[in-house]
């Protein structure tokens, strides 16, 4: 038996990690924020925690076999590259002074640049900050997400559009976090003999048309695109209660998207997840 910490363990990609580990019969020491809300976990270890502290962190990787590590969302932070570099700091450090010997590392997709890409910049300084220290590591270097569809759903239901900031038929190949998750825990119980990058994507790539086509279907009227230039991503997304230093990141993201920055890096192993957007998306249609 084996013993995993899995920060983020109430979001949608560390809660499946949590899940399957503790079915295969491992410990789980479950990172979340408020362990009230994590009472679904049940046979993990919940600690509560922030993973911008340092001391914290160590504690909680202290004996384990391995560490599932993110750089969560900070969509009301202030800065949130301020946040980002605090937390790049502490978890650099918890993994050099607790001595894991594995991380696993949900990253992204345009993690090789370090400029250009907007939140994922953290991601390409949090890579870096890894490969100093001692352990092991497996760069999840993940797609876009399935499920950020979800966050639209409010425009689509009340006001029957789609926003887009890309070219309507410009394809992303978006990854469910179920299957991001089943990759991970392949890693994490069985780790690698050195350090790598792998891209986590899907099998289909969907356009905004696509999407709206699929939204449509699922709420029974037209959902429209509403396809607007990328110079206006900030300001329509902090319409949508989005802070300012996020919204600014994640339009300097869209213009990465434009410019190819957004892609598979040549020279490493691509895994393809199974799950369609029909069957990452219907379930929550269902509720």
């Amino acid at each position: 038996m084996s013993i995993f910490v899995v920060a983020g363990a109430n979001g949608h990609v560390g809660s499946v990690i949590a899940r399957e580990l503790l079915a295969a019969g491992h410990k789980v020491r479950a990172i979340v924020r408020d362990v009230a809300k994590a009472k679904a976990l049940v046979g993990a270890e919940l600690i509560a925690g922030e993973l911008s502290d340092a001391s914290f962190l160590t504690r909680a990787m202290r004996g384990a076999d391995g560490v599932f590590l993110l750089l969560p969302p900070a969509p009301a932070a202030p800065d949130v590259r301020a946040l980002q570099d605090l937390m790049i700091g502490a978890q650099a450090t918890a993994v050099t002074e607790s001595g894991i010997r594995h991380v696993v590392l949900l990253s992204s997709w345009g993690a090789e640049h370090p400029a250009g890409t907007g939140p994922i910049v953290g991601l390409h300084f949090l890579e870096a900050a890894l490969k100093k220290t001692r352990a092991i590591s497996t760069f999840l270097r993940a797609g876009a997400f399935t499920e950020n569809l979800l966050a639209v759903l409010p425009a689509a239901q009340h006001q029957g559009i789609l926003p887009n900031f890309y070219p309507p038929e410009h394809k992303v190949a978006t990854i469910a976090t179920r299957d991001i998750a089943a990759v991970a825990v392949r890693t994490l119980l069985s780790p690698p003999a050195a350090t790598q990058v792998v891209y986590v994507l899907g099998t289909h790539e969907y356009s905004a048309v696509d999407q709206a086509a699929y939204l449509s279907k699922k709420l029974g009227k037209e959902i429209k695109l509403l396809n607007l230039p990328v110079s206006a991503a900030s300001g329509a997304i902090q319409q949508g209660g989005v802070g300012a230093s996020m919204a600014n990141l994640l339009q300097e993201m869209y213009e990465g998207g434009t410019k190819g920055l957004l892609g598979v890096e040549p020279g490493h192993r691509v895994e393809r997840g199974p799950t369609t957007m029909e069957q990452a998306l219907d379930p929550y249609f269902a509720k």
